[in-house]
């Protein structure tokens, strides 16, 4: 008796701490949707329909503000109600399922954001943008304002793994949805900053549609051949082929999230996953077995150069690991299946 007394117990404290961290949720989600409301409307609307606002800022309206209203907008005439709704029949995780679709305007968002940054940078004494300032009663700018989508889009994912954790295993549809949900909110960041990536990419004449989309990019450690020393490259995995890149030091520009810094790359070479075959690399240091990958490019003539691709710790190399073989793996099932057609 005494047992199922403390179980009750613990489910009700459980239950409990799910509700606070859900009424938590739709506090700040309030909060963030007030601040975008201040963007939108004490700056941006504020520029466009004033005619004595500057011309620098009204010509650079876009590159300011980005989409930041078509976020305003789901989050306040849609996202919040359905949260409030949601938090009557215990259902947040649906929500965020339910409207996975308009969390790729983030991407969007956040690829703006450093021509945003280092354009506000330029005029941060700008006399029109501080009268705002003051007559919303501001302590921040409207930079650091520009920058809360930003920090938003990066907090979802810790209240879903708390609420996750307080939801008892015999609520199965419950926790299924919430894990959806925390994995649909790692992702979106993780690919925003994909995004960025990409878009700090220069000297690639190519059309990146043709490649699939992108993936994974991390930074590696490359040895080509028997090279002893190992040269720094910035690695993008795209549906069908692997790009090389060199990393181009970029001077911070402010001391903001890392997002708003624009990185730099100088394009090397790409190839074909048709062109690879990958095996695990075993060098003489044993310590360096767990960080290593092989890949080899093959032309026609079967013989290529040696890659191997040092990551920088053991869950990159297992993510490029699975992410490559799956690929290859797919690939080799869609060879398969066209010989099969044409011998049809």
């Amino acid at each position: 008796m005494e047992s199922l007394d403390f179980e009750n117990e613990l489910e009700h404290t459980a239950f409990r701490n799910s509700k606070l961290l859900s009424q938590e949720l739709i506090n700040t989600e309030k909060r963030y949707v007030d601040d975008l409301k201040a963007v939108v409307v004490g700056y941006k609307e504020r520029i466009e329909s004033n005619p004595q606002c500057p011309k620098l800022l009204k010509n650079n309206i876009s590159t300011i503000f980005g989409n930041v209203e078509d976020i305003y907008n789901f989050h306040n005439k849609i996202f919040l109600n359905e949260l409030e709704k949601a938090m009557e029949s215990n259902s947040v995780g649906s929500v965020f399922c339910n409207n996975i679709g308009n969390f790729d305007m983030y991407a969007k968002y956040c690829k703006n954001k450093p021509h945003s940054e280092s354009f506000l940078t330029g005029i941060h004494d700008n006399k029109y943008l501080l009268e705002c300032q003051k007559e919303l009663n501001h302590i921040l700018d409207l930079s650091s304002y520009l920058l809360k989508p930003v920090q938003r889009i990066m907090k979802y994912h810790l209240i879903l793994e708390k609420l996750l954790k307080y939801t008892p295993e015999r609520s199965p549809k419950r926790r299924m949805e919430l894990q959806e949900a925390l994995n649909i909110m790692e992702r979106v960041p993780r690919n925003a900053n994909d995004a960025i990536h990409l878009m700090g990419l220069e000297g690639f004449n190519g059309d990146f549609d043709t490649l699939g989309q992108l993936l994974l990019q991390e930074n590696f450690l490359v040895f080509i051949n028997t090279q002893k020393k190992g040269t720094p490259r910035q690695i993008f995995i795209f549906e069908h082929a692997l790009l090389f890149s060199k990393p181009v030091p970029v001077k911070p520009s402010s001391k903001k999230a890392p997002m708003c810094q624009a990185p730099k790359y100088s394009y090397k070479n790409h190839y074909l996953l048709s062109q690879i075959n990958m095996t695990r690399y075993l060098p003489e240091d044993a310590s360096n077995t767990q960080l290593q990958l092989d890949i080899f490019k093959k032309n026609n003539k079967n013989t290529g150069e040696r890659y191997v691709l040092q990551a920088p710790n053991t869950a990159v190399r297992d993510q490029w690991m699975g992410m490559i073989e799956g690929l290859l793996l797919v690939q080799l099932e869609s060879m398969k299946n066209r010989a099969a057609s044409n011998v049809l």
